[in-house]
């Protein structure tokens, strides 16, 4: 009887696939995929997804025990394979009972009402709570439950239940009372008097009968739905064939909610991951450039960041009309400390230096870089020549303050700094490395003139020649 309703039965992957709700599930699941998935027809005809030329897998869409089509992929594509073979068997067994109820059609015209109601349903708790209510609708019961199998620890657990029977602690150990031992036989059960019956466990409320179905998929059976009748009742076969194929319809729609639970799991996860290396990737991108634009020796801005930040200053300054100071500073004999005292000690005294730099310029505006060797460089924007001076002589007490030994330097016991400075208007018509050429210069009149001073150079920057406009020239006193 079952050979000749399996050859009355065919499913149509087709006509399947085309269904609203299978459609949008399918689509929805090969976007979540992001991978290349195509679905096959049995006659090597495209259904649904993308042909990959990387296809590694084929996997068989199964309604009952033939095969209706395939779905190629990567090893992900198997996701779907189940999830279509999960819909077509529901399609399948849908069918194989309108032919075996044909004579009522009242009934199945209910079941396929169950079905419709649970393809709507989101979510294992709303399937489990309709399943029991349309099976309290088709079979009288004064409790029902739905429990799922938690393979980690052998347990049945409590999803949805009704009744006195049961509580949401509820829990059955494998092979434990009727509802565990329908679980490892994988057959539905009528039990009609479940005093006479050795395998019943009696629980706080009595009952008298017991009809329980396994919720069975293509991977096993991953649970049970039960009623039971605390009065005295004869469950029949019809009952027995109308519930399970109840059971049926709701282990797809679980089976197809843990999938998709599994595929949420896994979209969140790999949403976080790529968030993570994003947020990973943008801040080693921030270092990066941070360290594209630093010096690493004395951790201030380098040569390319100072250049950068003065023509910028500079083209900003020349539409406020404001001023701009730059002073160029040098390590008075640091060659000489470097002989003596080595090169270690020299990369440590210009550490020193950089810092106490910093220390001596506060704005937030201002840039401190090492100009070269053991030349330092400080843009100043929206600094006049007085306020210039006033920072450089800072700058020259930070350094006084480090008392760094020179042993080998010939104006003072200490390690001291020469400083050039040049400040202007800045205007289009002269380039921002004017100024550094007026710094140098006044750093070249400070070293020829004794060293351990600052001298400043005014330039007018109408004029490509930037004549002076006045020298000064301030020493710091030797300490003795």
């Amino acid at each position: 009887m079952i050979e000749m309703e399996k050859e009355m039965v065919q499913i149509n992957l087709k006509k399947l696939i085309v269904k609203k709700e299978v459609f949008s599930i399918v689509e929805n699941l090969i976007d979540g995929l992001e991978t290349p998935v195509a679905i096959w027809d049995t006659r090597g005809v495209i259904l649904a997804g993308s042909e990959s030329r990387n296809a590694s897998r084929k996997f068989p869409i199964n309604a009952a025990s033939a095969v209706i089509g395939w779905v190629t992929g990567s090893e992900k594509a198997a996701v779907v394979a189940q999830m279509l073979s999960y819909m077509a068997t529901t399609e399948f067994e849908k069918k194989k009972l309108a032919l075996e109820t044909l004579n009522k059609y009242e009934e199945v015209n209910f079941l396929y009402d169950i079905s419709g109601k649970i393809a709507t349903c989101r979510g294992i708790q709303k399937i489990a709570e309709l399943a029991i209510a349309e099976a309290r609708k088709l079979i009288e019961a004064t409790s029902a439950s739905v429990m799922l199998l938690n393979k980690e620890i052998e347990l049945l657990e409590i999803v949805s239940a009704w009744g006195p029977e049961y509580s949401q602690t509820t829990k059955i150990r494998l092979g434990e009372g009727i509802i565990g031992h329908v679980i490892l036989s994988g057959n539905a059960e009528i039990v009609n008097d479940v005093e006479s019956d050795i395998r019943y466990v009696r629980g706080e409320n009595a009952i008298h009968s017991r009809i329980c179905a396994p919720l069975t998929t293509q991977n096993g059976t991953i649970g049970a739905i039960n009623l039971s009748n605390a009065n005295p009742i004869e469950y029949t076969a019809q009952d027995l064939k109308l519930f399970s194929a109840l059971a049926s319809q709701v282990a797809a729609a679980i089976e197809n909610a843990l999938l998709f639970e599994r595929l949420e799991d896994y979209s969140r996860t790999l949403e976080k991951k790529v968030a993570e290396r994003t947020a990973a990737l943008e801040l080693a991108n921030q270092e990066l450039k941070r360290y594209a634009t630093l010096d690493g020796l004395t951790q201030v801005a380098n040569r390319r960041r100072f250049d950068e930040y003065l023509m910028a200053s500079w083209n900003k300054l020349v539409q406020e009309r404001s001023p701009l100071s730059l002073i160029l500073c040098d390590v008075d004999y640091f060659k000489c400390y470097n002989d003596s005292y080595g090169h270690q000690a020299g990369d440590d005294c210009l550490q020193q230096i950089a810092k106490a730099i910093c220390r001596a310029v506060r704005n937030p505006i201002d840039l401190v870089a090492r100009y070269g060797g053991e030349e330092f460089a400080i843009i100043l924007p929206k600094t006049n020549a007085r306020e210039g001076i006033l920072i450089a002589e800072a700058i020259a007490k930070e350094i006084e303050w480090l008392e760094i030994p020179h042993s080998q330097s010939q104006v003072n016991q200490h390690v001291t700094l020469s400083m050039g400075i040049s400040s202007t208007i800045p205007t289009l018509e002269v380039s921002p490395e004017t100024s550094i050429a007026v710094a140098d210069e006044a750093l070249y009149e400070a070293k020829k003139h004794g060293r351990a001073r600052i001298v400043l150079k005014l330039f007018n920057s109408d004029s490509p020649k930037y004549p002076a406009m006045g020298i000064g020239d301030r020493e710091r006193p030797s300490k003795t």
